[in-house]
């Protein structure tokens, strides 16, 4: 991930487990979480935040010569169960990218047991190549 946001995760022990052409996996030990959640889960707020991260670092790998990320312009989630288990993944897949607007989603699972734990979408902005 470009810019600061990779020395952050890194820093949260973010791993990424996965990566290919319109997909990408993160993962994170819970035991590496210091802010937390309803029954000592991952705080909702850092899921979504480690969402939008996981559809960013999927994305940077499917630009073109010149592209670049541009703002996120919506992450939607929702939480359907308490992020518990001790390694959580993020699963982001590209929808769809236009010229401007690049759409994905995310799921948020316990690696052990499979549970969802929650699901999103979201957007981000391209800059197109300069020129």
């Amino acid at each position: 991930m470009s810019g600061g946001g990779g020395v952050l995760l890194q820093e949260l022990g973010v791993v990424v487990e996965a990566a290919g052409e319109g997909a990408t996996r993160l993962a994170i030990d819970r035991e590496r979480v210091q802010l937390r959640g309803v029954r000592d889960s991952i705080n909702g707020g850092l899921v979504a935040a480690l969402v939008e991260a996981a559809f960013r670092v999927c994305l940077e790998a499917m630009l073109d010569a010149g592209e670049g990320l541009g703002r996120t312009q919506e992450v939607s989630v929702a939480y359907l169960s308490a992020a518990r288990g001790e390694r959580t993944t993020f699963e982001a897949r590209l929808l769809r990218k236009g010229r401007r607007l690049a759409v994905g989603e995310v799921e948020v699972r316990d690696a052990g047991s499979g549970e969802l734990n929650a699901k999103a979408q979201v957007s981000c902005a391209l800059v197109p190549p300069a020129g």
